[in-house]
């Protein structure tokens, strides 16, 4: 099992293990408005009390870092909008590429205002959410072909959600190589995520595995009605709801301890 693999390194030498955690879905539960997630309770105090001893410790969101920082303090570390903001101790990095794109996107935020409304338009700055959850049908489609054809139109990339789709500047970036800049020393890692955009850092860890840089690894899929079949082929082990994390944390602490 691969969690007994992260376990016991962090029995024998925690300086060596990276721990790295989505937000939404995996952390805390999905809710209808974004602005009002929090992770589910004891979840702060068990990832700042494993910060404090690990090698690394950071989670991975496509939220901004401004969003993350309501939750997670140092020595916890952030990467918010898959990979282009960071923040290591007090600073906050911003990915170049990204700033150049901020004039496009300020402008289609203004648009997806106008055409959806602000209940259902999230403005990261350097990205753009759409949600449709609890919409109909009827109305999903609508915003996938409106996203489809700014993204044509602007040469933003488009980026298909839960319940939701997304606008990013057109760079490389992911939460696969947010997680591999954070590396540093670490040679056991585990990844814990919920949707699509995950995947990449899914299939870095097991890259990463296969070229030696690991020398154990693990992927946490939190699964449920809305999973894509696609994540259950990259993950290691599953659990069913963010709630089961408490368990997953707890364990981790525990063999601190041993």
């Amino acid at each position: 099992m691969a969690l007994a693999a992260i376990r016991d390194a962090l029995s024998t030498d925690p300086a060596r293990v990276g721990l790295f955690f989505d937000l939404d879905g995996t952390l805390a539960e999905i809710v209808d408005d974004p602005e009002t997630v929090v992770p589910i309770s004891g979840v702060t105090e068990r990832i700042a009390r494993l910060g404090e001893r690990l090698g690394r410790v950071a989670v991975v969101s496509g939220r901004p870092v401004s969003f993350l920082e309501r939750f997670f303090a140092p020595p916890v570390e952030l990467s918010g909008l898959y990979g282009l903001e960071h923040r290591s101790g007090p600073r906050v990095l911003v990915d170049s590429a990204a700033l150049e794109w901020l004039p496009v996107m300020s402008q289609t935020a203004d648009r997806a205002r106008v055409a959806f409304g602000l209940d259902a338009v999230e403005d990261k700055r350097y990205s753009l959410t759409i949600h449709y959850r609890g919409a109909d049908e009827g109305r999903a489609d609508e915003v996938v072909r409106w996203v489809e054809q700014v993204a044509i139109e602007t040469g933003l990339d488009a980026r298909v959600a839960k319940m939701s789709v997304e606008l990013h500047p057109p760079t490389t970036r992911s939460k696969g190589d947010a997680v591999e800049d954070m590396l540093g020393g670490i040679d056991v890692a585990m990844y814990c995520g919920d949707d699509v955009g995950d995947l990449p850092a899914f299939r870095r860890l097991a890259e990463l595995h296969d070229a030696g840089v690991l020398r154990d690894y693990a992927v946490i899929l939190v699964a449920g009605d809305e999973t894509s079949p696609l994540m259950y082929d990259h993950a290691t082990e599953t659990i069913d709801h963010p709630s089961a994390m408490l368990g997953v944390l707890d364990g981790f602490l525990d063999a601190l301890e041993s």
